[in-house]
């Protein structure tokens, strides 16, 4: 069995195990046809649904992806790491598994820093901290950060009606806000899946109206001041998640007068200066304008 694409590999023998549970469920849940093709072949895909039931190996697995080796980025050596103990798992359970070095994007996740600054009913002298976390493949801030006007929508419809002459230079929250009530009622479309549509798409639309940066309420039914982050394609803006309170409270804030954050988030100066090592490392193999990193599985 070989990796082609290695920084798959981090989620491949977790995703093939839940897949066993998920197929043992459904075949308890919603019994069909008998399956067709030889007896050998029933009797196997049994013993896998029976084992499937019965076994925590999935969960166990999962578990040690997540929580002992830890966040996988591509190109990270945590994403490295990962690739190694699924070979090797593998590999006790009787499987032939071949590595190869690929070349992976990179994108590495520096400190991320927000407040404003100005807003009604400020008080000369303070701040007000406001939680957040950069998008995978968010551009960076200038060193000094970015100050700037916060303009708050709800859709890509309101972003389009503002237009350039009030985006240009400001920071943009997208807030869109999970459907509770939509998740517990058990709608055939995700809940997040309107939500998700804007972290693609959301800081895209606004760089191309001049945004300084962009930001997107958090996605999810748990809040607690956590922000939840994912990835989205290069914008070239800066970025970020926030907190479904703080999206709540920019969102009040605005609606009363000007509002000023001062953002400041280095992750693509960080993965930067990583893409200057690995060129050196692999001059003539890294695809032009792509930020990679070769994983060297053993």
């Amino acid at each position: 069995m070989r990796f082609v694409e290695a920084f798959l590999g981090t989620s491949l023998l977790a995703a093939g195990t839940v897949l066993s549970l998920g197929l043992g469920v459904g075949a308890q849940t919603r019994p069909g046809p008998a399956p067709e093709g030889p007896l050998e072949l029933a009797a196997n895909l049994a013993r896998l649904r029976d084992a499937a039931l019965t076994s925590d190996y999935a969960w166990r697995q999962v578990a040690y992806l997540t929580q002992n080796i830890g966040p996988r980025l591509a190109g990270s050596p945590q994403a490295e790491a990962a690739v190694n103990y699924v070979a090797e798992e593998l590999r006790r359970l009787g499987l032939e598994v071949t590595l190869q070095k690929v070349m992976v994007p990179h994108w590495v996740r520096g400190e991320e820093k927000a407040e404003l600054t100005i807003y009604p009913g400020h008080v000369e002298g303070t701040v007000q901290k406001i939680v957040l976390t950069a998008l995978g493949n968010s551009a960076a801030t200038p060193a000094e950060g970015i100050a700037a006007e916060v303009v708050v929508v709800n859709d890509l419809d309101e972003l389009a009606a503002l237009g350039r002459d009030k985006i240009a230079g400001r920071i943009v929250l997208f807030n869109v806000k999970f459907d509770q009530r939509m998740a517990e009622a058990g709608a055939e479309q995700p809940p997040t899946a309107r939500p998700v549509a804007y972290r693609r798409r959301g800081p895209q639309e606004a760089a191309r109206l001049g945004a300084a940066a962009a930001l997107i309420r958090s996605i999810g039914g748990a809040n607690y001041r956590l922000p939840h982050t994912g990835a989205g394609p290069r914008a070239g803006i800066p970025s970020a998640a926030v907190t479904a309170e703080d999206a709540e409270l920019l969102a009040h804030l605005t609606q009363q007068g000007r509002v000023v954050m001062h953002l400041g988030a280095d992750a693509a100066d960080l993965a930067g200066r990583r893409e200057l090592q690995c060129h050196r490392r692999s001059q003539g193999q890294r695809k032009s304008g792509r930020n990679r990193h070769r994983l060297r599985p053993s």
